[in-house]
C-alpha cells in the first residue's frame, strides 16, 4: 500500500520536474482517500516555504476543517527538511512516509532527527526509503541536467587558468590515483605549444574539469580526461569530449583517439568510440586504444 500511495507522490515530484522546479512531490492520505497533493513550486511562485510538504499540509488542514493531522499520513518522495519536519510536528501528522534520503537536509535522521529533540508535544511515526530508488533518479536527473546547463567548456588562454586544470589534474591523477608527477606533466603541459590545446569546464566559474588535444596530422589524440570527483556522473566528461569533437570536425581532422582506463571504457563507447587493439599500461594503469571518426 505504501509504495502505490508513494507513486502518486511520485506523480507530483514529475509535476515539479517539468516546472524546473526540485523534483519533490507530496500526498496526504486520510481513512484510505488521496485528501492533498502537492509539489515544490518554490522557483515558480518564489516563496521560500513552497515546498512540497508544506503545501500539502496547508490543503489537508483545508480539507479536513482542522490544523490536526492525527489521523492522516503523508508521502514525500524526499526526506524532509527541518522546516517541513517542524511543520510535520506542528500540524501532528500522525505518520511520514519517505522515499530518498536527504544528507545534506533530512531532518528524520540523515542531517539531523527532529525525532530524538525533546519537548515536543507529537513525534510522528517514520518510515523510510519507499520506491527510494524512483525518488532518487529523478533527483539525480534533476540536478544532473542543471550542472550541464551551466558547465561551460572553453579553450584555456592564459597562465592562471592553465594553473586550474594543473591542479586538477594533480587532485584526479597524482592524489586520487597515485601517478608519478613526472609521468602527468609531461613536454606537452604548455600553452606554447601550437600541436597541443587544453580545454576547461567550469561551472559558475569554478573549474571542475579538463582534457587536452594533441594534433598529430589529421588526428586529434584525446588525453588528460579529469573531472573532480564531486562533479562526477554529471554529464560534465561529455561536454568536454564533445566539445573537443565539435572543434574536430571543424578544423579539418578526421579523427579521435584516446587511450582508455580500463574503468572509462563504457563512458567513451556512450560517445561513439571503439576500443581495438590489447591491453597496455600506462603510469601503471591498464589502458585500450579507443578511436572515433569525425563525422
Amino acid at each position: 500500500m505504501h509504495e502505490l500511495y508513494m507513486k502518486e507522490a511520485l506523480i507530483e515530484a514529475q509535476k515539479a520536474y517539468e516546472l524546473d522546479e526540485v523534483p519533490v512531490g507530496a500526498i496526504i492520505v486520510y481513512r484510505d482517500k488521496i485528501i492533498a497533493r502537492a509539489h515544490n513550486t518554490r522557483e515558480t511562485m518564489q516563496n521560500p516555504i513552497h515546498h512540497a510538504e508544506m503545501l500539502a499540509i496547508q490543503e489537508a488542514a483545508k480539507h479536513l476543517g482542522t490544523w490536526k493531522l492525527n489521523d492522516c499520513i503523508l508521502y514525500v518522495t524526499l526526506e524532509p527538511c527541518i522546516m517541513c519536519a517542524g511543520s510535520i510536528i506542528q500540524s501532528r501528522v500522525g505518520t511520514v512516509v519517505f522515499g530518498a534520503f536527504d544528507p545534506k537536509g533530512g531532518s528524520f535522521g540523515s542531517n539531523v532527527n527532529l525525532l530524538e529533540v525533546n519537548g515536543f508535544n507529537h513525534y510522528p511515526d517514520v518510515i523510510s526509503g519507499v520506491l527510494e530508488k524512483e525518488a532518487a533518479e529523478i533527483l539525480t536527473q534533476y540536478f544532473k541536467e542543471k550542472r550541464e546547463k551551466q558547465c561551460v567548456v572553453s579553450l584555456v588562454q592564459d597562465e592562471n587558468t592553465y594553473d586550474s586544470i594543473k591542479a586538477i589534474r594533480k587532485i584526479v591523477f597524482v592524489d586520487e590515483q597515485h601517478v608519478d608527477p613526472e609521468i602527468e606533466y609531461d613536454e606537452y603541459d604548455s600553452l606554447n605549444r601550437d600541436d597541443v590545446i587544453h580545454l576547461i569546464a567550469t561551472i559558475k566559474g569554478k573549474p571542475v574539469g579538463t582534457l587536452r588535444l594533441i594534433k598529430e596530422g589529421k588526428k586529434l589524440t584525446v588525453g588528460r580526461v579529469a573531472i573532480l570527483k564531486y562533479q562526477r556522473n554529471q554529464g560534465i566528461g561529455k561536454k568536454l569530449m564533445l566539445y573537443a569533437e565539435k572543434y574536430a570536425c571543424n578544423n579539418g581532422f578526421e579523427s579521435l583517439s584516446l587511450g582508455a582506463q580500463l574503468t572509462a571504457i563504457p563512458f567513451y563507447e556512450k560517445s561513439g568510440y571503439s576500443a581495438y587493439g590489447d591491453i597496455f599500461l600506462d603510469a601503471d594503469i591498464e589502458h585500450r586504444m579507443m578511436f572515433k571518426k569525425c563525422k
